[in-house]
């Protein structure tokens, strides 16, 4: 491998150069201070050959972010990254979208812009460097408390970084055997009966996803999807408008155990539309928006409010809500049977942040909280890894999908919320922010 400056070592390493790995530095660029942050030495490395779109263009949903706010990374336009950007195609076709949601195709297409942008400014300097087409192996803990992070390239060939701070934004995935192992209700998972019928919500909406449901419902249209996030009405929406298949009434089923929230801007734009499971603690206390982290929103919202007959829409019969219960016996239908009737099973139960193994410095393996039973958070309020007790590392920050980081303080959210928060501003303001602090002064200390 050959290195810029000749060495080895930077300030800096980030793991992954997709929307959550380029956010400290596009939070950087908004703050005039990503000429400071490059002259401390930032080495960013990725798997692909390009910075900035990750995975996010490969969904064939649209975004339930504003497209606007997409695009406020580029408010300064003196900023000659901003320029290049600005002139784009790419942000042409982002511009035709604004006032609504826009296609996560266009979104990935943009973000390839501005990734392509920021690569530039790092290229030009003599200190910070991106290389492309490596995957990190595995980390050890040096005495002094740096970093030594070991990487293969595409020809097989390994080498080593050292870094004062090292920053995970490798994405996330879903892993089917833990998805498949996973009780619906106690005593019953898809592992033994339904594996053979069942597809993750990773490839459902994929760009493959519509075709392969497609076949797979050639004879049969009973789908059950199991689950309560946004990656379940996305499904659902999938399912109703990216294949062409009919279904008729009550065809899909969403099984669920926790209730659906719909976003609101205010108060009374929800007690317009006769929506009012709700309470004051369901507001946003900066914004006063109502369930603004955990509300559905553009298109799953509108097929929520469609399937729970809230407000004017037509209402939408061929999908229908079941509630699960914590047992069996309490259950208003039969979840076996339905099981066993579906011939596709969609189970939503979320991503898991993709780690890099790490050991102390005397040798030890040092397993990450997130890796615990249930659904446990990688990261603390300040983006730091915590470990299996719960200790944060440090100067080791995560950051992007299911990275678990919890809005609080001037960030914001409804005090209900017990949740996660992802998204691409998150990344480049509040969430970057919190990371890009330590970066520019060089650690924790």
């Amino acid at each position: 491998m050959n290195f810029k400056n000749g060495k080895n070592s930077f300030q800096t390493l980030i793991l992954g150069a997709g929307p959550a790995g380029t956010g400290p530095l596009v939070n950087a660029m908004q703050k005039g201070k990503l000429g400071e942050l490059l002259d401390s030495g930032v080495c960013i490395v990725d798997r692909m050959a390009y910075m900035g779109r990750g995975a996010i263009g490969q969904y064939v949903i649209n975004s339930d972010t504003y497209c606007n706010t997409f695009l406020e990374c580029l408010e300064n336009e003196h900023d000659p990254i901003v320029q290049r950007v600005a002139a784009s195609a790419a942000k042409q076709a982002m511009d035709s979208y604004r006032g609504g949601c826009v296609p996560l195709k266009i979104v990935g297409d943009f973000m390839a812009e501005l990734g392509a942008s920021l690569r530039i400014a790092v290229d030009a300097h003599p200190v910070s460097q991106f290389i492309p087409g490596v995957a990190a192996q595995n980390i050890q803990l040096l005495p002094d408390g740096r970093f030594v992070t070991r990487f293969i390239d595409d020809e097989g060939e390994s080498f080593e970084i050292i870094s004062t701070i090292l920053v995970m934004a490798m994405g996330a995935s879903q892993s089917a055997e833990r998805t498949l192992q996973a009780d619906i209700i106690p005593g019953l998972n898809l592992a033994e009966r339904y594996a053979h019928k069942t597809l993750l919500t990773g490839f459902v909406l994929g760009q493959d996803g519509a075709a392969e449901i497609e076949r797979r419902l050639e004879k049969g249209r009973k789908v059950v999807i199991i689950g309560a996030s946004h990656s379940t009405t996305s499904s659902a929406w999938v399912l109703l408008n990216k294949t062409k298949l009919e279904f008729g009434e009550g065809d899909i089923t969403i099984l669920h155990r926790n209730p659906f929230r719909i976003f609101y801007p205010s108060r009374e734009a929800a007690l317009e539309d006769g929506y009012t499971d709700f309470t004051d603690d369901d507001f946003c206390p900066i914004t006063q928006r109502l369930y603004r982290l955990a509300g559905l929103r553009f298109d799953s919202r509108e097929l929520m409010k469609r399937i729970m007959g809230i407000g004017a829409a037509p209402p939408e019969p061929r999908v229908r809500l079941i509630a699960l219960d914590s047992t069996s016996e309490n259950n208003s239908v039969d979840i076996k049977v339905l099981l066993d009737e579906a011939d596709l099973i969609i189970p939503a139960f979320g991503y898991r942040s993709n780690t890099v193994p790490i050991r102390a410095a005397n040798g030890e393996t040092i397993d990450f909280m997130v890796q615990g039973e249930g659904a446990p958070p990688l990261v603390d309020e300040q983006c730091r890894v915590l470990d299996a007790a719960g200790v944060p590392i440090r100067n080791l920050y995560g950051i992007g999908l299911a990275s678990g980081f919890k809005l609080t303080g001037k960030l914001g959210g409804e005090p209900s919320f017990r949740g996660q928060t992802n998204g691409l501003w998150l990344y480049q303001n509040g969430v970057g922010e919190l990371i890009l602090d330590p970066m520019l002064v060089g650690g924790a200390g």
